[in-house]
């Protein structure tokens, strides 16, 4: 891991600053603060890269430093985790309205608090990689907004949403959708084992998978105070700041919001029926060359036992009329037991060619797949 990652420690408990601080030794560079004033004075002089913050402290607690750090410009987009005894959605939630990216419950493996920190750079990255991109998005849905109102958002994301050909396609253009609206939103989408939970965030942050983990069955639209989920087959939608003093503009975020879920729904199942044709489709091609090699050899097989038995029925011939010399057989004897010999060597004939004609019975319904296939 890069050593050169600053990480601010901010606990009450000189215990739990030292288990820290000798945990991230070696592993980043750590700052610890007895209290969320100690590190605020800091801050001017240096600012990390990650901030891990204790939940219950005096006079401000985790939730309240986080609040801070979030709303000024030069703190905002650090990442923050909790350290916390407690978890409970309620406080999972507490966690998530605050702004934090991740949450440990006390105690902690170490190896757990490391592979926190490892993500806790990657997200990092990733949320800079996703601001340049909500800037832009912002600017063209502004633009789109004027010209084709709130409606048109939903028509124009319906409209999107059948070039869409992956999950991922299709959970950008649904969060893009919601940036027009000036909605500030997290998406989980789900197709087969593939899940994906999506947010100007970053991707899969742990605590918004597990906000959406407890809200996707909380009904088909759920409100509790500012936020708003819609649950629709494989699409959880949570909306963050539902403007609660423009009752009006709430219904219609409520009616557009279901229509939105509900489009993207239709069309995540229309692309997973995609998928497993796609899928069929290359099994298939694949299974013909191995089907047709099948069938040249039971025709080859069919040929060589064909002659085998010919000779084997022509010895058979030969060796029943020399025996009628040593049997002492009437001719009537003889001419009876060789009409019941060559009644049976017909129906072994028969027999075969019957298979034979199953075999091109066969060929013809490869050939018949190999024409579907092609167009």
């Amino acid at each position: 891991m890069d050593t050169d990652l600053r990480v601010f420690v901010v606990d009450d408990d000189p215990l739990m600053l030292e288990v820290l601080s000798a945990t991230l030794d070696g592993v980043c560079l750590v700052h610890t603060f007895a209290s969320a004033a100690a590190c605020l004075e800091a801050l001017p002089a240096s600012r990390p890269d990650l901030f891990l913050l204790d939940v219950t402290m005096p006079v401000m607690d985790g939730f309240a430093l986080c609040r801070h750090l979030k709303d000024d410009w030069d703190t905002q987009d650090i990442p923050v985790v909790f350290v916390s005894a407690s978890d409970d959605l309620e406080t999972r939630l507490l966690g998530y309205e605050a702004g934090g990216e991740d949450f440990i419950q006390k105690p902690f493996e170490p190896a757990e608090l490391l592979s926190k920190i490892h993500v806790a750079g990657r997200i990092l990255a990733e949320k800079k990689a996703l601001r340049e991109q909500a800037g832009y998005a912002q600017r063209t849905a502004m633009t789109a907004m004027v010209s084709m109102g709130e409606l048109g958002v939903v028509l124009q994301f319906l409209s999107k949403s059948f070039a869409c050909d992956s999950l991922e396609e299709l959970t950008l253009a649904l969060l893009d959708a919601m940036r027009q609206y000036d909605l500030q939103s997290a998406l989980q989408m789900r197709m087969g084992d593939a899940v994906l939970t999506l947010s100007a965030n970053g991707r899969n942050l742990p605590l918004e998978v597990s906000v959406l983990n407890h809200v996707r069955d909380s009904g088909r639209i759920f409100q509790f105070k500012s936020r708003c989920v819609f649950n629709y087959g494989g699409v959880t939608l949570l909306v963050n700041n539902m403007p609660l003093d423009d009752p009006d503009r709430c219904g219609r975020i409520r009616d557009n919001g279901a229509l939105l879920a509900e489009g993207a729904d239709a069309r995540l199942r229309a692309i997973e029926t995609e998928v497993l044709a796609s899928q069929r489709r290359a099994g298939i091609e694949g299974a013909l060359p191995r089907l047709y090699a099948t069938l040249d050899g039971v025709q080859n097989n069919y040929r060589r036992n064909c002659f085998e038995l010919t000779q084997v029925m022509i010895e058979f011939q030969e060796t029943l009329t020399k025996a009628y010399i040593h049997l002492g057989l009437m001719e009537r004897q003889e001419e009876m037991i060789s009409s019941m010999a060559n009644e049976f060597m017909l129906r072994v004939v028969g027999t075969q060619d019957a298979s034979l004609e199953i075999v091109g019975q066969l060929e013809g319904l490869a050939d018949d797949l190999k024409v579907l296939l092609r167009n």
